[in-house]
């Protein structure tokens, strides 16, 4: 917490609290937009602004009369205090929280615009006051700012400032600085009186074509600047204009990465590479993605066109209504692009345009969907799938949804190592952003990555540089041959760094039935949140499974196992025991925990019954209508729990619905206590860990069950539950 933010805020509060447009802030001393737009709506109140608003727009510019050091004895006012409380809240220190602008505050202005890369003056003008309430930063950033970076910012707000408002100059690359670079271009060509830090038709006919011994300083510049901000590797400081041996290479190194022609020139095409995600989208290529089933009249097509290398997705259907069609690979469309010599990079995506649609455990689902398609075509060992982020993710959903996403794609395809499937590779589809953060992730989530650098206005493309491990470039949709043949495609540029494939060798496996299929996908979204299957049964997931036999998927010496077992109904054991059943709708559970639980509840932290609340919720979400039966049976040291999922309506593709139950079946067959010593394996811990965690759910909702009365909860959590932080000392 910071003390003179914190008084910032205090302040805001007293001063402003009743004021038309003024909602008090927290008084946490941190700062943020929260603040920083109170200050914002502060000031507009001072200059009798109506609907004050936290943004400073040009009403706020227009009548904000500018500011000044003070004559001694000067009586203070709100003014100045909004002032010195963006300093404070930017991390300055204005001499005090005076409202009086004398020596410390005029330093402290004159420092920020030196900062700022402006010549100091003192004075704060309505462009002054406007960086300083915001939160971009304006020193350089500890994290992964560059220092030449910043100086080309600082350059920017100098000598072209009067285009936009002050960049930030953190020594971060990102859209402010991509489009003040733009912005500098445009005045340059002479095209000033239009510039609007777009790449547009105006920008790209003057461009110009800049080489060794023709290159004007101005351009060359600029030139200089793009290619640092695009990678240190092409960084040519000092930015002197010299289109020297030095510039040259930096040029060659960023070409030969974006697969341009490598010939020293920085023309159109290479320039408008640097300064937006698309680049110069008449290029040609020889890769392309495509939503379209492809026959032999489009094979010839994409052969008329010279491409050799196509993206098709596993699943899926595209449109809607009547133009809802199926967008997924067949067995006679690999068969015949395999004929022609056109490779085949396979794309999963049933839904990923929003970021509520990442979810926990939808990167388990997705993966299993993913491999259970890629291997019935007959994809081999070493393919890569890429898994579409089809949004502009900003970085906090980044952090918070994708990349959880990604690590639970990554974790299952580590699961399938050294079994009978095949070992795919994990491939990304997003902006910049996303799979430059996929891939610079502590575990590197993703092997590959898959730009879509088409939508050029997305967040996460401007001003972000391509990651290092991008194997495909999407850059332009259109569409190629005529009549019959005619394609829409998606332009790729190819690295090379991951071919696709050439040929698939499906299982000798008939193709599955739409009925297995329908009861497969169903399984998967109901298993990924049933205890043990994830964990213990990967092959299950995989086709070819059988529906009509039990399975057994993980067996501890003599001490436990666990079966799975299907049917079409929900089955109730015959052999006694306790047996609690929840109803499910669309509408949620019928049903509440405490329904269940009844006294027992006083047993358990509010923590622990909130978990068993969202798990029961989640497992409820991918039944739709159906139900959720647990039973118990057994004494002393005997016990058998089953857990059933049952989903009563499940769509097949044509027509028809089928019902399908899982069980999960738990089995313990001695007295826990004594084996503690024994849990040394991998394997063994991450049996006990699952096995505890059911069975602390389960038999608390079996309340009154001998085998409570012989293990005791609080042994069953300490024993099998594996982490004892989580443990809370008054549960038993």
């Amino acid at each position: 917490m910071d003390e003179m933010v914190l008084a910032v805020q205090k302040w805001l509060n007293d001063t402003y609290t009743g004021k038309s447009g003024f909602s008090p802030v927290p008084e946490d001393g941190e700062t943020g937009n929260t603040t920083v737009g109170a200050l914002i709506i502060g000031l507009q109140i001072e200059l009798g602004i109506s609907n004050p608003v936290p943004t400073f727009g040009p009403a706020t510019s227009r009548e904000f009369p500018g500011l000044e050091r003070q004559e001694d004895g000067a009586e203070p006012n709100n003014m100045i205090k909004i002032l010195q409380g963006g300093f404070w809240c930017k991390g300055y220190n204005p001499g005090g929280f005076s409202g009086n602008f004398f020596g410390g505050t005029e330093d402290k202005v004159k420092d920020f615009e030196n900062d700022v890369g402006i010549e100091p003056t003192g004075f704060v003008s309505s462009k002054l006051m406007k960086a300083i309430l915001n939160t971009d930063g304006f020193v350089l950033s500890t994290s992964n700012g560059r220092q030449n970076v910043r100086e080309v910012q600082q350059s920017l707000n100098k000598e072209y400032s009067n285009y936009f408002d002050y960049i930030p100059t953190n020594g971060i690359y990102e859209r402010k600085s991509n489009k003040a670079l733009i912005y500098a271009l445009q005045h340059e060509e002479g095209i000033g009186n239009i510039a609007n830090g777009n790449f547009g038709p105006s920008t790209i006919e003057n461009c110009p074509t800049l080489s060794y011994g023709n290159a004007p300083t101005k351009f060359t510049r600029i030139l200089q600047w793009s290619l640092a901000c695009n990678s240190p590797l092409y960084d040519t400081h000092p930015y002197d204009g010299d289109f020297d041996p030095q510039v040259e290479t930096a040029i060659n190194l960023f070409k030969e990465f974006m697969t341009l022609p490598v010939d020293g020139v920085a023309d159109m095409p290479t320039i408008k590479q640097l300064l937006t995600s698309n680049g110069y989208t008449g290029r040609s290529a020889i890769a392309c993605d495509a939503s379209t089933v492809i026959n032999q009249t489009t094979t010839n097509t994409l052969l008329d066109y010279n491409y050799q290398v196509i993206g098709r997705y596993l699943t899926g259907y595209v449109g809607t209504g009547a133009d809802r069609r199926s967008k997924a690979m067949t067995h006679e469309e690999l068969n015949i692009l395999a004929v022609n010599g056109i490779r085949v990079f396979p794309i999963y995506q049933d839904g990923g345009y929003y970021a509520e649609y990442f979810v926990p455990g939808r990167g388990t689902e997705d993966a299993w969907k993913a491999i259970r398609a890629a291997n019935e075509l007959g994809f081999p060992s070493g393919t890569t799938i890429y898994f579409a982020v089809d949004y502009d993710a900003y970085d906090f959903e980044v952090t918070n949804n994708i990349l959880p996403y990604l690590a639970e794609v990554r974790a299952v395809l580590d699961v399938i190592k050294g079994g009978d499937l095949p070992e795919y590779k994990l491939g990304v589809y997003g902006s910049r952003n996303t799979c430059i953060r996929a891939q610079s992730n502590n575990s590197v989530l993703a092997d590959y990555s898959f730009v879509g650098n088409m939508s050029t206005g997305f967040s996460g493309n401007l001003g972000y540089t391509m990651p290092s491990n991008w194997s495909f470039n999407q850059f332009h949709e259109t569409s190629i041959g005529s009549g019959l043949g005619v394609l829409g495609i998606d332009k790729n540029d190819y690295s090379g760094k991951d071919t696709g494939v050439s040929a698939v060798n499906p299982p000798d496996d008939p193709e599955i039935s739409k009925e297995y299929e329908a009861k497969h996908n169903a399984f998967v979204e109901m298993g990924k949140n049933i205890p043990g299957l994830q964990l213990f049964g990967p092959e299950l997931f995989a086709t070819n499974i059988n529906f009509n036999h039990t399975h057994r998927i993980a067996e501890i010496a003599n001490l436990a196992s666990i079966d799975v077992e299907f049917s079409e109904q929900l089955n109730p054991p015959s052999d006694g025991g306790t047996t609690a059943t929840l109803q499910v709708t669309n509408d949620g559970v019928n049903g509440s925990l405490e329904s269940l639980l009844g006294e027992s509840m006083a047993q358990f932290t509010q923590k622990r019954l909130g978990f068993y609340e969202d798990f029961i919720d989640n497992m409820a979400a991918s039944i739709g209508t159906g139900s959720i039966q647990l039973s118990l049976t057994g004494s002393g040291t005997n016990a058998e729990l089953r857990v059933t999922a049952f989903k009563e309506e499940i769509p097949v593709e044509g027509g028809g619905n089928l019902q399908l139950a899982v069980t999960v079946i738990f089995t313990v067959d001695i007295d826990l206590t004594p084996v503690l010593d024994a849990f040394s394996s991998k394997e063994v811990k991450a049996a006990a860990t699952t096995l505890g965690f059911v069975f602390l759910l389960y038999l608390a909702v079996m309340h009154g069950i001998p085998v409570i009365a012989t293990l005791g909860v609080g042994t069953i959590v300490a024993l099998l539950i594996g982490n004892e932080d989580d443990i809370d000392d008054n549960e038993s």
